[in-house]
């Protein structure tokens, strides 16, 4: 093989992906990896070629890469003593192990060639298959020749123990967490709220203040919660505990055992792979291939959560094959695509959301049988219309930056080359979700509601062994189900003591802009749904002010419908975490990848809730033109 006189990286070129696939099956470590493994990590590898008697790395700086040699050798020295010569196999374990620095020289003794793989590669691939670092750990002891080396000690030094703002922020959260309770307890009776309704607000104010804090996991004061509730007896166990007898808990438990199958089976990502060769190449061709992906998703899925466990999978799996910066603008953007295409569009349909049936069954008779599912649709157009263009108005002014995407269609063969034929556990994947695509369509025939039906698809997974046991008990997300059931049994337990009915008298006085101002009753009814969602949860505040102005919109000429709509529209509005469970289903399959900014994501929120308010009243004019308000 021919050298450059001088040491020379090549990055990958359309011609270095099938020699990169053929030299990773070469490598001995990674023999027990399985060919999705492997085309996750393709990517991000390269070739480098250097010449005699040149330093690879040195002892002492930091660990990014491990090298595989392809062919060459490289004499691994320390100071002046030889340790070893390596003619084949893997060089720079320290990347793969964790360690923060080499620990001795590397210099080639001839012409050499290396596969380069970085340290946040290996990291990936040792999330997947842990047992490869005990073997990496070997690799590297093998090479020092059983010489004593300190590993794993980080010879930068450590932070001082200084009181973080983090600390700070938590210790006003606990104090928040008992002043509040014990304000509600004193102060309720002064609104009207009797013994055990000022209870329950003392409870509920505690658990809002952990989330708001993040105290803790969203999970634990769900339990505590619950705990509360009955040592005080405010409701009965059967109330307390109804949300872990639900069909949303057993809809969430199917949609995650769905999600489970879908992603290791590897379909997802033979999926995006076959998928980004028709997407235009570009930063807005790929995050609008994701926002249509969960806007498509949206009529058909009546569950958000569902929605989500389809397309968080495909967000992780895109960043991946574009490699884009973790954290960066360019991921981020994608995170926010895929979120607002599952989640802006949930009142447009009647079929997108369970509560949206019971919005309907509230609606009169008539006005019922003129929405059906494609007039509510068509009712909705302008609104659907507007947010598309605010969304790509917010997108391209939040995430403009100088980043793109690194793909070619090469890569993209040379990886579903590596993928091989479909397997049957991506065969048994794909059909389970067209089964349960299938179910959801036809619930109106065979009348099997949809939590049931992902219980069925659930269940033929475990049994057929396509979810194994294992996977069932480390890859279900059993906190995030904790928590839904306990916010849950929280939403029953209001119901039961009537604090929800308490709420809705003291909403009747807007009633009166209704019929005088819709304009200003509009805003008023934005606000006042912003301020209760801070405490109740969705589904309760839609039923809530659904049951107050419903009535009030048939007696004051102002078409159901609308109000219907617009309650809806404005109640999947959030600002906090915690007052969003999809959200946090959200955060919860993407922590692990962590690619891109929370925060920013949270900004982009808050600005899509006012793209929700600008959209309800830009589609008034539209309304007034269809005769309905």
């Amino acid at each position: 093989m021919n050298f450059c006189c001088e040491t020379t990286e090549n990055y990958n070129s359309d011609l270095n992906y099938n020699y990169i696939v053929e030299q990773l099956g070469k490598a001995p470590i990674l023999s027990t990896c399985n060919t999705r493994e492997l085309a996750r990590v393709m990517p991000r590898i390269s070739i480098k070629r250097v010449d005699s008697n040149e330093l690879l790395y040195s002892a002492g700086s930091p660990a990014e890469n491990t090298f595989f040699i392809i062919e060459g050798s490289v004499k691994l020295q320390s100071g002046k003593r030889k340790l070893k010569e390596i003619n084949n196999g893997f060089i720079g374990e320290e990347a793969a192990i964790g360690n923060p620095k080499y620990i001795a020289d590397a210099k080639t003794e001839k012409n050499t060639e290396v596969l380069v793989i970085p340290r946040e590669v290996l990291t990936k691939l040792l999330h997947q298959k842990p047992d490869l670092k005990n073997e990496f750990y070997s690799s590297l002891l093998d090479h020092l020749n059983n010489t004593t080396y300190e590993i794993g000690q980080d010879l930068s030094g450590s932070p001082g123990n200084q009181q973080s703002d983090g600390d700070l922020f938590k210790t006003a959260g606990w104090i928040m967490a008992i002043i509040v309770p014990a304000l509600v307890l004193i102060g309720g009776s002064s609104i009207g709220l009797d013994w055990v309704s000022r209870l329950f607000t003392a409870i509920f104010s505690s658990v809002i203040v952990m989330w708001v804090f993040r105290l803790s996991a969203e999970f634990v004061p769900s339990i505590l919660a619950v705990l509360a509730l009955v040592f005080l007896g405010i409701a009965p166990v059967s109330v307390v505990l109804s949300g872990f007898t639900s069909g949303s808990f057993f809809m969430a438990l199917s949609v995650f055992g769905l999600a489970v199958v879908l992603t290791t089976s590897g379909i997802t990502y033979r999926f995006v792979l076959t998928a980004l060769k028709y997407v235009p190449n570009s930063r807005l061709g790929y995050a609008l291939s994701l926002f249509l992906t969960g806007f498509l998703l949206t009529p058909v899925f009546p569950s958000a959560n569902g929605r989500v466990s389809i397309t968080a999978p495909l967000l992780t799996d895109m960043v991946d094959v574009l490699s884009y910066k973790p954290r960066g603008k360019a991921a981020t953007q994608m995170a926010a695509a895929a979120f607002a295409g599952v989640s802006l569009f949930s009142g447009a349909f009647i079929s997108s959301k369970a509560i949206n049936f019971v919005v309907f069954g509230l609606l009169p008779i008539q006005v019922r049988d003129q929405f059906n599912w494609g007039y509510w649709a068509f009712a909705s157009a302008i609104f659907i219309v507007v947010m598309f263009a605010l969304y790509l108005l917010i997108s391209a002014l939040m995430y403009r930056s100088d980043e793109a995407p690194k793909l070619s269609k090469a890569q993209l063969n040379a990886q579903l080359k590596l993928l091989g034929p479909v397997s049957n556990r991506e065969w048994a994947a794909l059909i389970g979700i067209l089964l349960f695509i299938v179910g959801i369509v036809t619930s109106s025939v065979h009348k099997i509601e949809t939590p049931w039906i992902g219980l069925v698809v659930l269940y033929v997974f475990l049994a057929l062994g396509t979810l194994s046991k294992k996977e069932f008990q480390r890859e279900i997300n059993w906190p995030f189900l904790i928590y839904l059931g306990g916010l849950i049994g929280l939403v029953k337990t209001m119901s039961y003591i009537g604090l929800d009915q308490w709420i809705g008298t003291r909403l009747m006085w807007m009633g009166n802009y209704m019929r005088e101002n819709f304009l200003i009753f509009v805003l008023l009814l934005a606000v006042s749904i912003a301020l209760v969602r801070i405490i109740i949860p969705n589904n309760a505040t839609v039923v809530i002010f659904s049951t107050v102005f419903i009535p009030i919109a048939q007696v004051s000429g102002v078409n159901p419908w609308v109000i219907g709509f617009i309650i809806l529209t404005l109640s999947d509005g959030w600002f906090m975490p915690y007052q969003c469970t999809y959200f946090v289903q959200f955060l919860e399959m993407t922590k692990k990848q962590n690619i891109y900014d929370k925060k920013s994501i949270l900004v982009f929120n808050a600005y899509s809730n006012l793209a929700r308010l600008a959209a309800v009243y830009l589609s008034i004019p539209y309304w007034r033109l269809l005769g309905i308000l």
